[in-house]
């Protein structure tokens, strides 16, 4: 039989988070100083605008009093769902419509009399990509590239990231969803998108140098460490090696891609155990920047050759598959190809995106050989406007054949890093590793009598690794009677009219819904001896957070051989809330504090469980006026 190490469906309820207006750089303007000019923030300020139609407006500030032109670049015009290839300007947003890569956007900017290049645009939410382009003849700029210098995201130094010797570098900015979006991909991806709000709970980044597989020095690994990341924690952390697409580099999953702020919010969130993230240059085959300085070979063999011993060596990373994920996006997702096909026990998770493995027939018969009774999980996706998902669905098969678990998912994108980081959030938080390892329920075994509105209280016992949420959600399955239901907290509500001679109360993880445990409720008849049930309180009023005492006496009608005393409990009612309470040689005393309620009159509901003995009365109703 397979061990499996990671499948799971996540139930979830996505809600927007409170979200303060971000900026790259800086979030607002400072009071600008008395008779000076007006303070002007660079970098990438957003705020709340009812104007735009999304509801938010960033504006763009860039400062070079030598350049004779700047643009705001990005993947920021909009394509719409209805059509796929219509391109639309930020103004044109319209529910449907998302910012997508594959046409540059290009916009003026404007300077002012001290240098400052602007521009405003309503854009929707999410980490959207941006950069500008810059002529600049003192640095002999035409039209080049480069990243905003006010963001605050880190950079390998120097000029020796790929996409900085390739013209080709990317940001990105941070936008809240407003209601008026009225799109739940929106809501979601700034829920995971954007920067956790308390600062402790973020993640860090760093780029640390290396020398490759074929002696190439001067390159670096991303890095990205979890918040509260410990090297001495007895549990080595689960870790995610992530490749980009052809002429992208370390930083694409870090900025474009919005990884560290996905998994600071996946963690803090209590949604994925925390995952150490490393990042790698793939493009170290000489110093060609063309299609060749990409080999797959190479990329592979330098991950677990090379990276992965450094990683393991200098880091607390787990070295067992099943704490390891691949995942690439376009070259990189085709990389993972040619991984999974020459070292098929290395990693447990595999995530492509936007790029499709090739593998033959005795490819998937070779790797289903090697990985054996090991589980290993395959996941495929890519954006609504790279096309459908056929050949996603067909690799997924092969591997499902073979008895190991694959998914496939399509999100609003085109082929960019934006794309990217929607088909991660999924891949991370629906099938990576949970850290949820067991669910337990108390107690595991009640037995009730019918007849009448019992109420039970349930609890979850919940294992789980450092930082992972132990909710769970509850339900009860055999039920006849559609009032027989049980609470978020897990109180069971049995109806009188219940016919079911049992019932199973179960609890989910909400984190990870393959584990799951249950409890069982016996019902059963009670015998035909009656009880009369008597209750009397003292005072008969009180004054508005006082309490009252309930005296309830339970007695046979006519004693019975076996059980000459009334045993069983009752549910006791009052100002909204029900107490289950054991009789003691059938009687109990129950305090019914007014802590909360206005003044007035309220019903007093006492119901007997009944027991085999004795069958249960209908339930006695007095008032009680609280003053």
């Amino acid at each position: 039989m397979r061990r499996v190490i990671g499948r799971r469906r996540l139930w979830r309820t996505v809600s927007a988070l409170a979200l303060m207006s971000l900026a790259v750089g800086a979030v607002a303007p400072t009071p600008a100083a008395a008779a000076a000019a007006p303070a002007i923030v660079e970098g990438a300020t957003v705020r709340a605008d009812r104007q735009s139609p999304t509801g938010y407006t960033v504006t763009f500030v860039y400062r070079n009093p030598d350049a004779t032109q700047v643009r705001l670049a990005g993947d920021l015009t909009l394509l719409d769902l209805d059509t796929g290839t219509t391109r639309y300007q930020p103004e044109e947003w319209q529910p449907g419509r998302y910012h997508a890569g594959g046409t540059e956007f290009l916009r003026d900017m404007t300077r002012d009399a001290r240098g400052y290049w602007s521009v405003s645009l309503p854009l929707h939410a999410g980490g959207l990509s941006y950069w500008y382009r810059v002529w600049d003849p003192t640095r002999g700029w035409a039209n080049k590239r480069i990243w905003d210098p006010a963001s605050s995201n880190p950079r390998p130094p120097g000029e020796s990231s790929f996409r900085v010797r390739n013209n080709d570098v990317l940001d990105a900015v941070y936008v809240p969803y407003a209601e008026k979006q009225n799109d739940p991909v929106l809501r979601e991806r700034a829920t995971y998108e954007l920067p956790v709000a308390d600062p402790a709970r973020r993640g860090t980044v760093q780029y640390v140098p290396y020398t490759t597989i074929l002696g190439d020095s001067g390159h670096y690994l991303g890095v990205y460490l979890p918040a509260g990341y410990d090297p001495d924690r007895a549990e080595p952390y689960k870790v995610a090696y992530l490749a980009h697409g052809i002429f992208g580099d370390e930083t694409d999953f870090m900025v474009p891609a919005n990884v560290p702020n996905i998994l600071d919010n996946m963690t803090a969130r209590g949604e994925i155990e925390p995952t150490v993230v490393v990042t790698m240059g793939n493009h170290f085959t000489g110093t060609s920047l063309g299609f060749a300085s990409y080999n797959q070979t190479n990329a592979a063999n330098n991950l677990v050759q090379t990276i992965l011993p450094l990683i393991e060596e200098n880091y607390n990373v787990s070295t067992e598959r099943s704490g390891r994920a691949y995942a690439g996006f376009s070259y990189g997702g085709m990389t993972g190809g040619v991984v999974i096909r020459n070292y098929p026990t290395t990693f447990g998770f595999y995530g492509h995106f936007s790029g499709n493995p090739s593998l033959t027939t005795q490819d998937y018969d070779t790797v289903a050989a090697a990985v054996g009774d090991d589980d290993l999980f395959v996941f495929l996706g890519n954006g609504v406007f790279e096309g459908s998902l056929n050949a996603q669905n067909a690799i997924a098969n092969n591997f499902r054949a073979r008895g190991f678990a694959a998914e496939t998912a399509q999100v609003p994108g085109a082929h960019d890093g934006m794309t990217a980081g929607q088909l991660f959030t999924i891949f991370a938080r629906d099938h990576l590793w949970s850290g949820v390892d067991a669910v337990s329920v108390t107690p595991a075994k009640v037995n009730l009598t019918t007849g009448w509105n019992w109420v039970r209280r349930f609890s979850a016992q919940v294992s789980t690794n450092e930082g992972v949420s132990p909710a769970v959600t509850w339900s009860v399955e055999g039920a006849t009677s559609p009032d027989t239901t049980v609470s978020e907290d897990g109180v069971l509500s049995v109806a009188a009219t219940e016919t079911a001679s049992s019932l199973s109360v179960v609890a989910t993880s909400v984190v990870d819904p393959t584990k799951a445990s249950s409890a069982r409720v016996t019902l059963t008849r009670p015998g035909p001896a009656g009880v009369v049930v008597k209750a009397q309180t003292a005072p008969a009023s009180v004054v508005r957070g006082g309490t009252f005492e309930l005296h309830v006496d339970v007695r046979a009608q006519h004693q019975h051989k076996k059980a000459p005393t009334v045993t069983g409990e009752i549910a006791v009612t009052f100002g909204g809330a029900t107490r289950v309470v054991p009789l003691t040689r059938g009687a109990a005393v129950v305090d019914l504090p007014t802590s909360g309620l206005a003044a007035g009159t309220y019903p007093v509901h006492v119901a007997y469980s009944g027991d085999p003995t004795y069958a249960p009365t209908a339930a006695l109703h007095q008032r009680l006026r609280v003053r």
